[in-house]
């Protein structure tokens, strides 16, 4: 497995409230994961910190996965514990009141890939039939879709475009999305919505798709991409090669 991750303050904020982690632990295992703070000022700034601290030292000091169950056990727990931590954080001060942080990523262990996803950010796997997103938003967006009641192209200029249905520390009791997924991917995209809010599927697709650019210019042009665009968001983007990749388009 290869990695690249980038984030970009964007061309409008004050404050990057995202946060990001790529690593592999002492078992071989990976975990990349994105954050993307809610609460305004610095207070989603703390709470991306916070939930992407929970997950790297928790992962750290991870058991060997050997179970499905076991790593589903440990995503879990590992963010039910950041969702306290962020709560509890906001309760001892008044300006980070309501703060909160969305988070997606991947677990790649023994051979076998496992997504997990709170919010709006997103998970994408590349496969041999192209781009597929495998998470799934939780947001009054995507329920309003889902409901018949707007369509997709609607979407981007509705008034409630951005409000969460879903998130980690504003809420005891929140979903937490786990799915074991196909590992035949050539790549696995994570990212914040400052890309997938701002650049198009095709767009991404395009350039995650190209041969003209390595790992690290993959991530930057889609960063470079958003702010193209506007740049109204902060843009976290990691992008997993999967060197074992065979392409099944023949079969």
């Amino acid at each position: 497995m290869r990695a690249f991750g980038n984030t970009d303050i964007g061309c409008t904020r004050k404050v990057n409230e995202d946060d990001y982690c790529i690593l592999q632990n002492e078992n071989g295992d990976w975990l990349a994961a994105v954050c993307d703070g809610i609460g305004g000022s610095a207070a989603g700034e703390v709470a991306s910190h916070l939930a992407v601290s929970k997950l790297r030292e928790a992962f750290l000091k991870a058991p060997v996965f050997k179970k499905d169950s076991q790593v589903n056990d440990w995503i879990h727990d590992t963010l039910n514990k950041a969702n306290d931590a962020i709560y509890l954080e906001s309760m001892r001060n008044r300006k980070e009141r309501g703060m909160g942080t969305t988070c997606v990523g991947m677990i790649y262990a023994n051979n076998a890939t496992y997504i997990f996803n709170v919010g709006d950010s997103r998970l994408y796997a590349y496969y041999s039939d192209g781009l597929i997103q495998m998470s799934e938003d939780h947001s009054v967006i995507a329920k309003l879709i889902k409901e018949g009641k707007i369509k997709p192209e609607e979407a981007k200029s509705h008034a409630q475009r951005n409000t969460l249905t879903n998130a980690l520390g504003v809420w005891r009791v929140f979903r937490i999305d786990t799915n074991k997924i196909d590992s035949n991917y050539r790549y696995i995209l994570i990212c914040s919505d400052g890309l997938h809010g701002y650049v198009s599927y095709e767009e991404i697709q395009a350039i995650i798709d190209s041969s003209a650019y390595n790992l690290t210019d993959k991530v930057n042009a889609l960063i470079s991409r958003a702010n193209q665009s506007g740049g109204y968001d902060n843009c976290t983007v990691i992008l997993m090669e999967n060197e074992r990749y065979q392409d099944g388009s023949n079969d």
